[in-house]
């Protein structure tokens, strides 16, 4: 089953994989095996991992990480995914929240 949503950088839509298609990507423990190469399947991914994150919440850099680690070692690679994709938000003091858009 996908969803059809719009993507926030362009004016079309795009389809997104819903989540027993991204199960591939996870480990029994719940860490990133890998990060998805296609780009709907990799927002999929990385809106699983924002699930862990308060939409109301404001996080230092070091705090984001910490989340990050628990899926994946490369953070900086995950966090970078989240801003291009619209699913986080920062400042330019390094600090982070979830997008009122994913």
């Amino acid at each position: 089953m996908w969803l059809f949503e719009p993507y926030k950088h362009t004016f079309f839509f795009m389809l997104i994989p819903m989540p027993e298609q991204i199960d591939q990507f996870f480990a029994p423990d719940g860490t990133l095996i890998s990060i998805p190469v296609k780009a709907a399947k990799k927002i999929a991914v990385l809106r699983e991992i924002a699930k862990k994150l308060s939409p109301d919440t404001k996080y230092p850099e070091k705090e984001l990480n910490a989340v990050i680690a628990t899926y994946h070692p490369d953070t900086a690679a995950i966090r970078r995914h989240m801003i291009e994709y619209g699913i986080l938000e920062r400042d330019g003091g390094g600090v982070y929240w979830v997008s009122a858009n994913s």
